[in-house]
């Protein structure tokens, strides 16, 4: 087409701003077969653009907007329209059916928006650490004891989000093996090296979890994390493992039994548990604090403990029968008067919660602060409440009761014959256990000083 042709049928401004309702003007696009911006005057007087062009024969339009007749109007200028009227060209010399095109790339930047929105989603609906901790934490309750849960819970608040709040609130996924060792590095700095230690066994437990969480069917959280690894996998803890041997001696264990509930701030209630500890010839606190009041036959001297021993916990838990002698049961009356109303005896919170293994080991070491734990001024050297049952252990061997007896009173690991009758009936070996806490209550009263003419014994079976 020549330039004189292209340029009798190019519009001017002038001409477009005269256009009246129903009229139109084409101008085409240079080039031959390029098409052309066809404008139309509509009824309001706004004046609409479209690229037209031929595709199989027939005349096909693109929507371009509308003409910009003012410099306070809305829309395009004519030269705007002409570059465009090009670009629209150009596609039609690629493409053919420009409209087609256009249609599939509008399709296509639709589905991307919508992918970038679902990413968007899933972006979003990851979760925090502290989320996978919390998830972690409430998928264990009925697995594992309340004890362990509430250690659990302690160790996430006290230890992690207080500390670390920022760590905490990174996406789980995006964690790193250097943030688990910055949280450990806290606990371990300040001398708490076994705990840091099972701290992050708790972690590398808890994305243990993660990474198959998400895809658990009847799962209760909708968090997802998108882990790829487990962070606190490769973190080690260098501590040094040290055998723990602290027993008390008798001036220790009778000092610490006739003043523990002297000491400041060390309840009557405290000081009756680990009279209770060691009456009963050195019971686990924990299974010791966790049991109720039904847990107690006072017509058959009986405590039902249940045994977690173990990483079986909750799911592997049995029963263990412990014979109460007449001190221990005296302690229990004592009890009953004040904490008769609650449904578990070792509680000191209105709540009615079990004392905690941490305020145990607050007690001891409040009493070991106080003018009480010296022996003619001698300081006692420090020890836990663990150290109550291997103290009770000493005490038996030292007075002759049999290892075996010992070992069931304590619910010791029991295997062969024994483990079978134990497993299955408690109630088979509570007789030998009878033996063992009678032998190892005469034992007590010679430490606690009592004379030993018979009246300190009491039977505790007919």
């Amino acid at each position: 087409m020549s330039t004189a042709k292209n340029a009798a049928k190019m519009v001017t401004d002038p001409r477009l701003r005269a256009l009246k309702a129903g009229e139109s003007a084409t101008d085409s696009v240079p080039g031959r077969g390029n098409g052309a911006v066809l404008f139309e005057c509509k009824p309001s007087g706004v004046v609409v653009v479209a690229y037209r062009y031929m595709h199989d024969g027939k005349r096909v339009k693109v929507p371009m907007g509308h003409y910009k007749s003012g410099s306070r109007h809305a829309g395009l200028t004519l030269t705007q329209l002409r570059a465009e009227g090009q670009r629209l060209a150009r596609l039609a010399v690629e493409h053919g059916d420009v409209a087609g095109y256009l249609a599939k790339q509008e399709a296509e930047k639709e589905r991307q928006q919508i992918e970038r929105q679902r990413l968007d989603e899933l972006e979003s609906a990851k979760g925090s650490l502290a989320d996978l901790l919390n998830d972690y934490i409430a998928d264990r309750n009925g697995k594992a004891t309340a004890r362990s849960v509430a250690e659990m819970r302690r160790t996430l608040d006290k230890d992690l989000l207080e500390a670390h709040p920022a760590i905490l609130a990174i996406k789980a996924g995006d964690i790193r093996p250097d943030h688990i060792t910055t949280m450990l590095g806290t606990i371990h700095a300040r001398g708490a090296k076994v705990l840091s230690e099972r701290v992050r066994a708790f972690l590398a437990a808890a994305f243990r979890y993660g990474l198959t969480a998400e895809n658990t069917v009847g799962r209760a959280s909708s968090k997802i994390y998108g882990l790829e690894n487990n962070p606190a996998a490769v973190v080690k803890v260098e501590h040094e493992s040290k055998a723990v041997e602290r027993a008390l001696s008798d001036a220790e264990l009778r000092q610490f039994w006739q003043t523990i509930d002297k000491a400041e701030r060390v309840g009557p209630i405290m000081g009756l548990l680990f009279q209770f500890v060691v009456a009963t010839g050195g019971q686990r606190v924990a299974n010791v604090i966790e049991a109720d009041w039904a847990c107690y036959d006072m017509d058959a001297n009986t405590a039902k403990l249940m045994h977690r021993k173990g990483r079986g916990g909750a799911e592997q838990a049995r029963i263990h029968l412990v014979p109460l002698s007449g001190r221990a049961l005296g302690i229990l009356e004592a009890v009953r008067k004040i904490n008769g109303e609650r449904v578990r005896p070792w509680t000191t919170r209105l709540d009615g919660r079990p004392i905690t293994l941490p305020s145990l080991k607050n007690a001891i070491n409040r009493w070991l602060e106080s003018d009480h734990s010296k022996i003619d001024g001698e300081q006692i050297p420090h020890f836990t409440a663990r150290d109550l049952r291997r103290t009770c252990t000493q005490l038996m061997q030292k007075h002759g009761v049999d290892d075996r007896l010992s070992d069931l009173l304590q619910a010791h690991g029991v295997g062969g014959v024994v483990g079978q009758h134990y497993r299955n009936n408690p109630a088979s070996s509570l007789p030998e256990k009878r033996r063992a806490i009678e032998a190892f209550d005469r034992s007590l009263g010679k430490v606690l000083g009592e004379e030993q003419d018979g009246a300190q014994v009491v039977r505790i079976y007919s």
